[in-house]
C-alpha cells in the first residue's frame, strides 16, 4: 500500500478532467504566471546542470530550504 501522505497529497487528483479544467480557466492568470516563473526556474536548474555549475545548483537550493521554512512557520 501507498504511504497515507502520498494519498492524501493526490487525493485531490480525484477531481474530474471537467472539474479539472473549469478550474484551470478560472485561475488562468496565476496559473499562467506559476507556469512561466516554473519554466524560468527550471531552465535555470537546467543551465546549471548541463554546465556543471555546483555553486549556481546550490544557490538554487539554498533558496528552496528558505522558502519551504516559510510554511514551517
Amino acid at each position: 500500500p501507498k504511504p497515507a501522505s502520498f494519498r492524501d497529497l493526490t487525493r485531490i487528483a480525484n477531481i474530474n478532467e471537467t472539474m479539472w479544467s473549469e478550474l484551470f480557466l478560472m485561475n488562468k492568470q496565476a496559473l499562467t504566471e506559476q507556469i512561466e516563473l516554473f519554466q524560468k526556474n527550471f531552465n535555470q536548474l537546467y543551465e546549471c546542470l548541463k554546465n556543471d555549475d555546483i555553486d549556481g545548483m546550490k544557490q538554487m537550493m539554498i533558496i528552496s530550504t528558505e522558502r519551504r521554512k516559510k510554511f514551517d512557520m
